[in-house]
């Protein structure tokens, strides 16, 4: 009950005391939103903590079942499973889900369920001053709880996710309970980029009657470079496979098809692995996604298309150095099905990251087959400077052009022409066009690595291109793309959720 919190943050050390949560990190915390000028000024005090979902977008992203529903609802967790892969901090709305510093593992409130089972008062709810947080089993039509929440006018946090939250408000103002509408400190990447308030557009944040956050946590996001250099080399192996298997059904048994493209695909198999083991906060329990696969993960699939993909790779270049290709020709369709699928799992697990709405819907896996083939095809092309081999060349540069137009197809539907449909993908869209990644998207994403090859390879196509053309042309290609990833992984996550 928001009407009674005083923001004294008892809740807060409560918490950190009953878990021994480090410095840095917190369970729950009372965040502050100031509004109005003076002397007509208030202060909004909103508690944050885990919002228990019915549909709990964090256990089903985990891909090793580490975060559970108790049967009494409570989400729950165990960290002996956890491989540190921040994929729940990706998916969570409500930016509820933090890495311990200690145990290096996903932590979260769970209610204290340690209290609960032990008919005891969450240590939030026995610690308050002024009894605002009301606890109690929602199931039961005689508790206090769900009295009130019959009575009163109550509010949730994004209620449009539908992962139907059990916390509930009263009160709330709506400078602090949307995340987007209120002006952000110096922490957030998002202060870079103008915030106004929902329905009014043309109010300046700098006036001082605009609502700001006064006190809140650092906004933590879940994945980074890492994750945009695992999208490179990713692309680089899949699209390998699948320009391999394309030229091998088309009747080509050269080199390109027959070692170079699935030599490539080997190596950055490799590579991509090295990079999710190194990029996990437990990378000695990288296996548990084999051994303990949730399978509503898009994360576990991707495990296995990876392992697949990888063994079709090295079982076609050996198949290939050793001249039997009564076996490629065997393997040339479950390889191309299997870089598919291991191209654009990606799309659907960001997609499962629901707190991001930049990263919301299908048209992201299409794209990265694009992706796939450009970064392939221009590695390739860098290969065939050295091993001619002009029919390949030209078919390599024909993929080339073809993935780049596709590629900037949806860079202009998804970044120019298409209406945000929410205020959290707005903000996004814009951080992408004029606020701190435009430099990247324009001059890089979209003007030397996307339409300046484009270009070149056009003339390419009918009459061969010059050496240093075709490897400069490669060179922007991948430049482009890579760009393209940083800065979709980097941007999603640049709006508050808190």
């Amino acid at each position: 009950d928001l009407r009674k919190c005083i923001g004294c943050h008892a809740c807060t050390i409560a918490c950190k005391s009953e878990h021994q949560i480090p410095v840095g990190v917190n369970r729950c915390w009372v965040k502050t939103v100031e509004k109005g000028s003076f002397p007509d000024t208030k202060r909004f005090f909103f508690p944050v903590l885990c919002n228990q979902c019915d549909d709990a977008p964090c256990v089903s992203i985990c891909p090793t079942n580490t975060l559970f529903k108790r049967r009494d609802g409570i989400v729950d967790f165990n960290s002996d499973s956890c491989i540190g892969c921040r994929a729940c901090m990706a998916a969570c709305p409500y930016d509820q889900l933090f890495i311990d510093p200690n145990t290096h593992t996903a932590e979260k409130c769970n209610f204290c369920a340690n209290r609960v089972e032990n008919k005891l008062q969450p240590a939030c709810v026995s610690v308050c001053p002024t009894e605002c947080r009301i606890f109690g089993d929602l199931d039961d039509p005689a508790s206090e709880v769900a009295q009130i929440i019959a009575r009163e006018a109550v509010t949730v946090r994004r209620p449009d996710k539908g992962t139907k939250p059990k916390i509930f408000y009263i009160g709330a103002d709506e400078a602090a309970i949307q995340p987007e509408v209120a002006a952000r400190p110096f922490m957030y990447k998002e202060g870079q980029v103008v915030m106004r308030p929902l329905g009014a557009v043309d109010e300046d944040p700098r006036d001082p009657g605009f609502p700001r956050v006064d006190y809140d946590v650092p906004h933590t996001q879940a994945w980074g470079l890492d994750m945009a250099l695992y999208l490179l080399t990713k692309g680089v192996a899949t699209g390998a496979i699948l320009i391999a298997a394309m030229m091998w059904l088309l009747g080509s048994r050269g080199f390109v098809a027959t070692i170079a493209a699935p030599l490539v695909s080997v190596v950055f198999s490799a590579i991509t692995a090295a990079i999710l083991i190194k990029d996990l906060e437990r990378p000695e329990r990288f296996y548990y996604i084999l051994v303990r696969p949730n399978w509503r993960s898009w994360m576990a699939w991707g495990a296995y298309f990876l392992t697949a993909h990888g063994a079709l790779s090295t079982l076609w270049l050996g198949a290939g150095a050793l001249g039997y290709t009564g076996i490629v020709t065997a393997i040339a369709v479950p390889s191309l099905l299997v870089a598919l699928a291991a191209t654009s799992y990606t799309g659907f697990l960001f997609a499962q990251g629901l707190a991001r709405d930049l990263w919301q819907g299908p048209h992201a896996a299409v794209d990265l087959v694009a992706q796939a083939l450009i970064e392939a095809s221009a590695v390739l092309l860098l290969v065939t400077q050295v091993y001619v081999e002009p029919g390949s060349e030209q078919f390599l540069t024909i993929v080339l052009a073809a993935g780049l137009a596709v590629h900037l197809v949806f860079l202009v539907f998804e970044n120019l022409l298409t209406r945000s449909p929410t205020r959290h993908h707005e903000l996004a869209v814009t951080a992408i066009r004029r606020g701190p990644y435009a430099r990247l998207f324009w001059g890089l994403a979209l003007g030397l690595g996307g339409i300046v090859p484009l270009a070149l390879l056009a003339f390419g196509i009918a009459a061969p291109l010059a050496a240093p053309l075709l490897i400069g042309a490669s060179l922007l290609s991948l430049a482009g793309a890579f760009a393209w990833e940083y800065v979709w992984v980097d941007a999603g996550q640049c709006v508050p959720i808190s």
